[in-house]
C-alpha cells in the first residue's frame, strides 16, 4: 500500500509567527504531538511536543513557534510504501511526517494511519498486551506535581499511573497534563509573580491535574484490542491492570515496534534509534555491540526482535548524558533493561550487559523451577505407590 492511499489531506500546521500557545491549543484539540511549520504551503520546519517539554517554557503566549521549531524532518513522497513510512516514523521518533509533492506539503501521514492498518494483521490479533508491555512506574495521588515531573524526566517516560493508598488505579498523569497546568499564566504577571506561580503549581497534588478516567486493558487483550481502545479514547497509551492494580503500560511506540519487527523478512531484525546525528564510528560500534548481544541471547532463547532507544540529555556543559532502553522480544516474552552514561557506547554496553545477565538469571530460575517440580512430582508418585 502507498502513502498516498492512507495519508490525510487535512494539514494541521502552524506558522513561524504563531505563539507557542497556538501549538498547545492545536495539540489539545486535535490530539497531536507534532505539527509542520509552513510558510504558505512550503515546509520550513517542525514543532514538537518533546521540544516544548525539554525547553521548560513558562510563558508560551510570549514566545513564537520560530524560537522552538526544528529543521524540516524527512519528507515522504506520495508514491512511497507504508512500510517505508513506518520505518522513518520509527527511526525519527516522530508521530507524523509531511508528504511533499511538487515542493509543497500535500498531506500528512501519522503513526495512527500505520497502526490502523497494523491492527488488522494476524500479528496484532495474536500478540497480547502482556507480551509487549513495560513495567508500570506509579505515583501516589497525594504526591506533588514537582515529584511527578522529576520521575518522568529521570525515567524517560511520558505517563504515570496514579494510585490510591491501596495501590489501586485512580488516574493517569501524562506530560500533556503537566503542560496544561502551566500553559496560561495570567497576563501582566511579573517575573517574580510567575516564579511564585510555578512554585505553587509544582507543589499541587497530581490528583489536581490527572485524568481520572484512565484507559485500561488486561494482559490477555490483543494488540488489535489495544489499537481499538486507543482510537476510541483518543489516547496514546493504556495501563494494563490486574484487579485494578497497574502492572504495565503499552504505548503507540510499543505497537509500532511490533509492526516494524514484523518486517523482519525484509531485513529488519533490530534497530537502534536516537543516534542519527552521532559519528559514524560510534554508530558502527553500537551496532556491533547489539548484534553480538542478540547472537548470545539467541543461544538461550529464540529472539524475534531487538529495539534499542538512545536519548541525549543536555547537562548544560560541554558533555551530555545518554540514557538507553533495550527491549528484546523472544518466544518467552519481552525482556528489558536501562542504563545511563556519558558516552552512548558505555550506556549501550551497560544496558546490554544488564539484559544479558537478566536473561541468564531468568534461565537459571526456570531451570530451578523445573527441577523443583520434577522432584515434587517424583515424591508424589512414591506416596501413591505406598
Amino acid at each position: 500500500m502507498l502513502v498516498s492511499e492512507i495519508m490525510s489531506r487535512e494539514i494541521l500546521s502552524v506558522k513561524p509567527s504563531d505563539s507557542i500557545t497556538a501549538f498547545i491549543s492545536l495539540m489539545e484539540k486535535e490530539h497531536i504531538h507534532e505539527a509542520p511549520v509552513l510558510d504558505g504551503k512550503k515546509l520550513i520546519g517542525m514543532v514538537k511536543f518533546d521540544t516544548l517539554v525539554a525547553r521548560g517554557i513558562t510563558d508560551p503566549s510570549k514566545q513564537k513557534i520560530s524560537s522552538i521549531m526544528d529543521f524540516p524532518p524527512p519528507a515522504l513522497k506520495p508514491g512511497q510504501s507504508v512500510e517505508e513510512a513506518a520505518e522513518i516514523l520509527f527511526k525519527t521518533g516522530l508521530r507524523a511526517l509531511p508528504v511533499v509533492e511538487g515542493g509543497k506539503v500535500a498531506g500528512l501521514i501519522a503513526i495512527w494511519d500505520v497502526l490502523d492498518l497494523a491492527g488488522g494483521t494476524k500479528t496484532f490479533r495474536q500478540t497480547t498486551a502482556g507480551t509487549v508491555m513495560s513495567v508500570a512506574e506509579v505515583i501516589g495521588r497525594d504526591s506533588d506535581i514537582g515529584t511527578a515531573r522529576v520521575i518522568m524526566r529521570e525515567r524517560n517516560i511520558s505517563r504515570l499511573p496514579v494510585v490510591d493508598e491501596g495501590g489501586k488505579l485512580v488516574g493517569i498523569l501524562g506530560t500533556m497534563d503537566l503542560i496544561k497546568a502551566i500553559k496560561r499564566p495570567r497576563e501582566k504577571m511579573t517575573w517574580y509573580g510567575m516564579a511564585a506561580e510555578m512554585e505553587r503549581i509544582v507543589s499541587l497534588p497530581v490528583s489536581n491535574v490527572m485524568n481520572g478516567r484512565p484507559p485500561t486493558a488486561k494482559k490477555t487483550d490483543s494488540l488489535t484490542d489495544i489499537v481499538r481502545t486507543m482510537n476510541d479514547q483518543k489516547c496514546s497509551g493504556v495501563t494494563v491492570v490486574e484487579e485494578n492494580v497497574p502492572i504495565g503500560i503499552v504505548t503507540i511506540k510499543d505497537l509500532l515496534e511490533v509492526y516494524i519487527a514484523g518486517l523482519a523478512q525484509k531485513g529488519v531484525y533490530y534497530h537502534a534509534i536516537g543516534l542519527e546525528k552521532e559519528d559514524e564510528a560510534v554508530v558502527d560500534t553500537v551496532q556491533r555491540m547489539i548484534a553480538d548481544t542478540v547472537q548470545k541471547i539467541a543461544y538461550m532463547v529464540p529472539v524475534q526482535f531487538a529495539m534499542v532507544h538512545f536519548k541525549k540529555h543536555e547537562a548544560g556543559g560541554l558533555k551530555a548524558k545518554w540514557s538507553v532502553r533495550v527491549r528484546i522480544m523472544t518466544d518467552k516474552g519481552v525482556f528489558m533493561a536501562k542504563a545511563w552514561a556519558w558516552d552512548p557506547r558505555d550506556a549501550a554496553g551497560k544496558a546490554l550487559d544488564h539484559l544479558e545477565r537478566g536473561l541468564i538469571k531468568w534461565k537459571e530460575e526456570k531451570k530451578t523451577f523445573v527441577k523443583k517440580n520434577a522432584r515434587m512430582a517424583k515424591e508424589a508418585a512414591k506416596l501413591e505407590t505406598r
